[in-house]
């Protein structure tokens, strides 16, 4: 990353985009609990229908920065545990919080089933049990499909590398978009569609990276008037609308991850005004935040829904958007005191003594 650089205004990217996938999670507790209530949820759950579909932008990133970052002359046992270790413990810190609210809330705590969630296996096609942390799915199948391209890309011929991952996310792809988007179900027994994205996404941004990489110094060196500024500006805002609009705001389905792909393309060659604005230390800051909302809004959103939803339902039928609002501020919230509470210290001892 030296020579490349920093690329800070990724991180905005994330933090856009795990909004998106609390808005799906919203669904399901908060806006159910007033359906035909409040007219205003209801439009919100139609256009809610997408808002997963992030998920997959997030596994293309990674697939990216395994490509672009990673030392592969390191064993693959080490990476694994590194990995492991990486995306584990805030896994754990989860399932901690769940059985402590476990005993004075009407949160059950699923303690066979987190056993697979724990180890990271509960969405790689060996069961259909999902424990307390239903969005772990995704560290699941990121953990596994980040440690099968690591292990693919050090033993395979890049010719033949680049046919057989064309040939994976071909495949992949068409398994997922076919299944319904059940991310534990399991196609012909064996293929989990949860693994499927994973592998898709993190395939696709092999190819990104490569591309990227060959072509730094073209990037770098290539100097735009105001017009060809101005108008790949005009692009990055409309890409972003784009996917803003049809991820969370609206329940029609166009192919996003296409989208996503140009519109990641125009952030990384940071050639436009918008990517510029947005290469800065404060998205950084943002960006830190997601992977500690990701884990913990659910939990939140649960909790919301028994002591707000339910015993002041009558408050919120009055106070739709400031119900929204504060539950919102909440989840944030708690993700930033995630992150500096448990994240970031745990993250560096972790650093410093593996």
């Amino acid at each position: 990353m030296n020579r490349i650089g920093k690329l800070k205004n990724i991180e905005i990217l994330r933090f856009f985009f795990i909004i998106s996938v609390v808005c799906c999670h919203l669904k399901h507790g908060v806006i159910d609990s007033f359906y035909n209530i409040l007219p205003l949820y209801d439009k919100l759950k139609e256009n809610f229908f997408n808002s997963w579909i992030p998920v997959d932008f997030f596994f293309i990133i990674s697939g990216f920065f395994l490509f672009l970052t990673t030392n592969f002359n390191q064993d693959f046992l080490d990476f694994a545990k590194k990995k492991f270790l990486r995306l584990t413990p805030l896994v754990f810190y989860s399932l901690i919080l769940y059985f402590i609210f476990s005993l004075f809330t009407p949160v059950e705590f699923l303690k066979y089933e987190n056993v697979f969630t724990l180890f990271n296996l509960q969405n790689v096609g060996l069961t259909f049990r999902n424990g307390n942390v239903p969005a772990s799915w995704f560290i699941s199948s990121l953990f596994w499909g980040l440690c099968f391209y690591f292990y693919f890309y050090k033993i395979c011929d890049k010719r033949w590398f680049n046919l057989i991952n064309a040939c994976i996310i071909f495949l992949c792809h068409s398994f997922w978009i076919h299944s319904g988007n059940n991310n534990t179900e399991n196609i012909v027994y064996v293929f989990n569609i949860g693994m499927m994205r994973a592998f898709a996404g993190i395939g696709t941004g092999y190819f990104i990276s490569e591309i990227y990489k060959l072509n730094i110094e073209k990037i770098k060196n290539k100097v735009y008037n105001i017009y060809q500024k101005l108008l790949l500006t005009a692009l990055e805002i409309y890409l972003l609308f784009f996917l803003v609009y049809y991820t969370f705001l609206h329940k029609l389905n166009y192919d996003n991850v296409l989208i996503f792909i140009i519109f990641f393309w125009l952030f990384l060659i940071k050639k436009g005004y918008l990517s510029q604005f947005f290469d800065n230390n404060f998205s950084v800051f943002l960006g830190q935040f997601t992977f500690a909302i990701f884990l913990t809004h659910q939990l939140i959103i649960k909790l919301w829904h028994f002591y707000i939803c339910v015993d002041n339902s009558s408050w919120v039928i009055l106070h739709p958007v400031i119900n929204l609002v504060l539950l919102f501020t909440v989840i944030i919230g708690f993700g930033i005191f995630t992150y500096y509470a448990f994240e970031k210290p745990v993250t560096k001892y972790i650093k410093e003594n593996f």
